[in-house]
C-alpha cells in the first residue's frame, strides 16, 4: 500500500514540474498593459470606422510621443496623459461601441507573435443588455520586442471573435 501510494505522489511531483516547466517557455501574459479607458471615441470615429473591415472599430499604433500627444487628443480623454516610455513600449489606442448597460472590461491580454495578433478577451457581459451604442476606448501598452510585427488586434468576447487590422497613427491623423 505504501509502495503504491509512493509511485502515485512520484507521478504527480514529475507531472507538476513539467506543466510548470512548460509555463516557463511560454510568453508571458503580462506583455500588455492596459494603459487607459473612457467612453470616448474621435469625433470623426464613425466615418474612420466605416473606411476598413470589420466596421464599427478602430486599432491604431502610436510609436513616439508626438503620436501619444496627438492620439490622446483625438480619442478626447479627459485625464492628463500618463508618462510611458516610448522607447520601449508601443500604445495602441482602440475604438469601438458597446452596451451602455454591459461596459466592457479586459480580462486578459497576451501577444500571440505566431499569428502576429494581440488578444484581448473580455470578461463575460451580463445576460441582459441594452442594444444601443455608447463610446469605448482603451489604450494598450506593449513592450517594443512583442509589438513590433503585430498587424492585428483580436478581441474575443462571449465565443464571439473580431480581427481588426491595426493603423499607424499617421494614417489616422491625415484622414479627412
Amino acid at each position: 500500500m505504501k509502495k503504491s501510494l509512493l509511485i502515485i505522489m512520484s507521478c504527480l511531483v514529475i507531472i507538476v514540474a513539467g506543466c510548470t516547466a512548460q509555463e516557463k517557455d511560454q510568453p508571458s501574459p503580462e506583455n500588455a498593459n492596459l494603459v487607459a479607458s473612457e467612453k470616448t471615441l474621435p469625433s470623426d470615429f464613425e466615418h474612420l470606422a466605416e473606411l476598413q473591415e470589420p466596421e464599427g472599430y478602430i486599432a491604431v499604433r502610436v510609436q513616439n510621443q508626438k503620436g501619444f500627444e496627438a492620439m490622446w487628443q483625438k480619442f478626447q480623454f479627459e485625464g492628463e496623459i500618463p508618462e510611458i516610455d516610448l522607447k520601449e513600449n508601443d500604445l495602441f489606442f482602440i475604438g469601438m461601441f458597446e452596451s451602455s448597460s454591459c461596459p466592457y472590461e479586459i480580462d486578459t491580454m497576451n501577444v500571440e507573435a505566431v499569428s502576429k495578433e494581440l488578444t484581448v478577451n473580455f470578461s463575460p457581459l451580463a445576460e441582459a443588455c441594452t442594444a444601443d451604442l455608447s463610446p469605448r476606448n482603451f489604450v494598450i501598452e506593449v513592450p517594443k520586442e512583442f509589438s513590433s510585427d503585430l498587424d492585428s488586434i483580436l478581441f474575443v468576447s462571449q465565443e464571439q471573435q473580431t480581427k481588426v487590422p491595426i493603423q499607424l497613427e499617421e494614417e489616422i491623423l491625415k484622414m479627412p
